[in-house]
């Protein structure tokens, strides 16, 4: 009567449970007006959905798709009509695994040009885009405001945005349009894991499946939610180690470039501190420093030919690395080389609070580099660059 009972072996329908005794979890993505949902077939793993503005929960939570009358009246009610609203990061970091198509993101109204900020730890991402806001605005945004202020003391997992007055942008066929311009700007990348997202993934370019080269968490950002992202802009410290000294990090980033290259997005490359760079080495001079006539060492007769030495490395290094591995960053045999100066790739002074902006507000005349007038000359340059759309629509 002690005896151990006969149905308590392992897979018997009797006996002890384990997580590989639940009911199978199903994932599906539907293609009726685009919908995206991650269904669960009954189990007490289903996620928990909170009803939208104005409607109630959806049925995600019962593993049913959503009928095309049921979000008629979803619609009707206010709330939105499908369950993009209800998914998680989780549930969006698995549609970000997907075989993603090519072309960016298009939205229906396509009245926002969106364009990603991308740049290490302590590159001046956040400075540039406030600097950007200074030249449309004509005054430099108050940071102590509210609709500032969090913006800068939280960065948001994936990026906060920040809009910009309407302007025109091109596209591919020679058209313009006036659209409302979003700046997002993301957490620091590159290859310090520690401290920084991963800049690149080892996928090849000329690998079929390339956009796999592009992190999750960069995909999410590219892709996610209703602002489409057109443009890329990757902010480059002058006083950090060069590119030509950090081999790892040129490799990355000509990687990434040639990927989101090839996936049709406007790339656009700003070089911030240069200025400072070159006071730290003249002052490095005067006190008998040697420079070498190394590039980014030697300060030069003048900012300009600094400037020049410094970018034109810049853009040899990463050619080169992207050479090297045989990595394209066009397809086309007429195609303009990549990057090149004052077209893709440009030094952007920019300011870090409205006190040094009316500093430089008074030097807008003087014969030594850069001023007041050159600052803002470069930012209308970076800007018209990024209004651009690569691919066509």
């Amino acid at each position: 009567m002690f005896r151990p009972s006969r149905t308590n072996y392992p897979g018997s329908r009797f006996g002890g449970k384990s997580r590989y005794d639940l009911p199978q979890r199903h994932k599906a993505y539907g293609n009726a007006d685009e919908v995206e949902a991650i269904l669960f077939s009954g189990t007490s793993l289903q996620p928990q959905v909170w009803g939208t503005s104005g409607g109630t929960a959806g049925p995600i939570a019962t593993g049913l798709v959503p009928s095309s009358e049921q979000r008629g009246r979803g619609a009707s009610n206010g709330g939105e009509s499908t369950p993009r609203a209800v998914l998680s990061d989780a549930g969006r970091s698995l549609l970000a695994e997907r075989q993603l198509p090519e072309l960016p993101l298009i939205n229906e109204r396509n009245d926002v040009h969106g364009v990603v900020v991308l740049g290490g730890k302590h590159s001046g991402k956040t400075s540039l885009v406030l600097s950007l806001q200074a030249l449309v605005q004509g005054e430099y945004p108050n940071t102590h405001m509210a609709e500032y202020a969090h913006k800068i003391k939280d960065m948001q997992a994936y990026g906060n945005s920040w809009e910009l007055p309407e302007r025109e942008v091109r596209y591919a066929s020679g058209e313009t349009r006036e659209m409302r311009i979003v700046l997002t700007d993301t957490p620091p990348c590159g290859t310090k894991s520690q401290e920084e997202q991963p800049l690149c993934v080892g996928v090849s370019p000329n690998s079929t499946q390339h956009y796999n080269a592009i992190p999750s968490w960069m995909r999410i950002t590219l892709r996610s939610g209703n602002l489409p992202h057109y443009a890329v802009l990757f902010v480059i410290d002058a006083s950090a180690t060069p590119l030509w000294e950090d081999h790892h990090r040129c490799r990355e980033l000509a990687r990434l470039l040639a990927v989101l290259k090839r996936n049709q997005y406007t790339v656009v490359i700003a070089v911030t501190k240069l200025h400072h760079v070159r006071e730290n080495r003249l002052r490095d001079t005067a006190y008998g420093v040697d420079h070498k006539n190394e590039v980014g060492k030697d300060p030069r007769s003048s900012y300009e030919s600094f400037v020049s030495r410094y970018i034109d490395k810049v853009c040899a290094c990463i050619q080169a690395k992207a050479g090297d591995n045989d990595w394209a960053f066009s397809q086309a045999p007429d195609a303009p080389a990549f990057p090149q100066p004052n077209v893709t790739i440009f030094d952007v002074p920019t300011w870090t609070g409205s006190g040094e902006h009316k500093e430089w507000s008074k030097r807008k005349g003087t014969p030594e580099l850069p001023n007041f007038k050159y600052a803002n000359s470069q930012l209308q340059r970076l800007l018209h660059a990024v209004c651009r759309r690569s691919n066509a629509e």
